[in-house]
């Protein structure tokens, strides 16, 4: 009998954005179309005009977990006068896109990376030649950008050491801070300045189409990651409800949602945060899978 197990966790890695990831079956394994997650955070990061535009209540926030933010940056060219951003990654997993979000950030994006990593991912050695291109939102070299600090948190302890050793792997474990939370529970605010982004790719898939998944999905890989309640929107309701009870001035949220989500994920998002731009953008199979939720100019 074939085993259904998926090849990645026999492997023990999958390739994002151009980086190789550890993952096991406490982790979710990154799909394609989450790489559009990190493209989207890069772009918004590398337009100005997008980060510095007025809202109807001045910024006036810091996020902080309830251990202390690590002072290192993930920029460390600092750009005076850009408003300094935190990026907050819900329900990181493996951790791929805080990763790949601060190797990104950190400095141009180099094709040797994938290389570095063969040897402890791979028992052999890639000797093929790299001829990669850079991905779609990456930041170019000379770009001035703010200071940056990136924050990643997951419910399970479990990812979080898997993330935690992909940091190490990818050199950017000062980077990011890695946070033990039920989405926002034990992620707090304080007095200063920053631009917030949320990025997310919670648990969508309706509990009644579980037993229905190809059997390498919902035999492997964990239901925590898998399960988005009733209507698949369960998590993404209780993460807008617990932003508006905290009152942050977040400029940007972005989601990965279900492609049959489109209008149910507009409808809820303009319930929580009617005074923002609300969109959805099609994978590249044309279905509707990133949400956008941004302060209107």
């Amino acid at each position: 009998m074939v085993s259904s197990k998926p090849y990645q966790y026999t492997k023990g890695w999958v390739e994002f954005y151009k980086l190789r990831f550890k993952v096991t079956p406490d982790t979710l394994i990154p799909r394609p179309e989450t790489e559009l997650l990190v493209d989207e955070v890069l772009q918004f990061i590398s337009q100005p005009q997008s980060r510095n535009c007025n809202s109807s209540k001045k910024s006036n926030n810091k996020l902080s977990s309830n251990k202390q933010l690590s002072n290192n940056k993930v920029n460390n060219n600092k750009a005076k006068n850009l408003s300094p951003i935190i990026i907050l990654d819900i329900g990181t997993g493996s951790g791929n896109i805080a990763i790949s979000l601060a190797k990104n950030l950190s400095h141009p994006y180099d094709n040797r990376l994938d290389n570095e990593l063969d040897i402890e991912l791979d028992s052999e050695p890639n000797n093929q030649p790299n001829n990669k291109s850079e991905p779609k939102g990456s930041v170019s070299q000379n770009q001035r950008l703010p200071d940056v600090k990136i924050i990643a948190s997951d419910i399970s302890k479990k990812a979080l050491k898997i993330a935690k050793q992909n940091a190490k792997l990818h050199k950017v474990e000062d980077k990011i801070e890695f946070v033990q939370s039920n989405l926002l529970s034990n992620l707090d605010l304080s007095d200063l300045n920053y631009t917030l982004i949320i990025v997310t790719n919670l648990p969508y898939i309706p509990t009644g189409r579980i037993p229905y998944l190809d059997p390498s999905v919902k035999d492997f890989e964990p239901h925590i990651a898998l399960d988005g309640g009733k209507d698949g929107f369960d998590l993404y309701r209780k993460l807008f409800s617990q932003i508006k009870e905290k009152s942050w001035q977040t400029k940007l949220i972005i989601g990965e949602i279900d492609y049959t989500h489109g209008e149910l994920a507009i409808n809820e998002s303009q319930n929580y945060f009617p005074d923002f731009q609300i969109e959805t953008k099609n994978d590249l199979t044309h279905k509707q899978r990133i949400l956008l939720i941004k302060r209107g100019l």
